[in-house]
């Protein structure tokens, strides 16, 4: 990763703080992108020569800002990681209009934007490498979380379809998708559970998992900066779960 200059779309969350770390000390010049300034100025502490841009995924100008204060900072843009997302838990009978519109918005319209916008700024370069951070509920239906499986699903093959197309002017896309993660259990019960309700999530879906754990955001990390690096060079078009097992069964 030495030289390579990479966005990190979402760099403010858990697993955007810790891809970030890690593509640094692969030698990379990150570029966090987030909504919250504050949470972005908190991510980049630490990181040498990060920048942090504040960032609303959802909307076109946004991340065009973004390129191009990456271009006039760094003068290059070689690869991005999409990591940003909201989850819903409701399932396809209970989902509410709104809820499924802006769960699509960010979690397939954001990504399918930030593909658009760094498209140019990777052609001028030569190539780069786009990661989106999926899930395995875009993989293999669950029941519930009906918008957030839909946002993922499409995600996938949004990357597929972007990978066919720009193949030939080197540029890579992939996609990576977790499964159950140790950290986002709140997220999954929701924000007023307590610590035996998370226990008890956490129980259940380690029991499906065949490796007996749950993942990690460093497990994650790990894998999308592979697929960001140039050891992934002949790789493109790929899902990677990084489940444990979990949708092998």
């Amino acid at each position: 990763m030495n030289g390579k200059v990479v966005i990190i779309a979402g760099g403010a969350g858990v697993q955007g703080r810790v891809a970030a770390r890690l593509l640094a000390d692969a030698g990379a010049t990150v570029v966090l992108a987030d909504l919250s300034a504050a949470d972005l100025e908190t991510a980049a502490a630490g990181i040498e020569g990060a920048l942090a841009v504040p960032t609303d995924i959802s909307d076109p100008d946004s991340w065009q800002t973004l390129v191009d204060r990456t271009l006039a900072t760094f003068g290059r843009l070689d690869g991005l990681a999409n990591f940003a997302a909201v989850l819903s838990r409701a399932g396809a009978e209970t989902t509410e209009l709104a809820v499924w519109e802006r769960t699509l918005k960010i979690n397939l319209t954001g990504a399918w934007l930030g593909v658009k916008a760094v498209i140019p700024a990777m052609r001028a370069g030569g190539g780069g490498s786009i990661v989106n951070v999926g899930s395995v509920d875009g993989l293999v239906g669950r029941g519930g979380g009906t918008a957030y499986q839909a946002s993922k699903g499409g995600m996938r093959l949004l990357s597929k379809s972007a990978a066919i197309e720009f193949a030939a002017q080197g540029i890579r896309v992939n996609s990576v998708h977790p499964g159950p993660m140790k950290n986002r259990m709140t997220n999954v019960v929701g924000p007023k559970a307590d610590a035996s309700g998370i226990a008890t999530l956490e129980a259940k879906l380690t029991a499906q998992v065949p490796m007996g754990r749950l993942g990690a955001a460093e497990d994650i990390a790990y894998a999308v900066r592979f697929l960001l690096s140039d050891e992934a060079s002949f790789i493109t078009g790929v899902d990677l779960p990084v489940d444990g097992g979990l949708t092998a069964q």
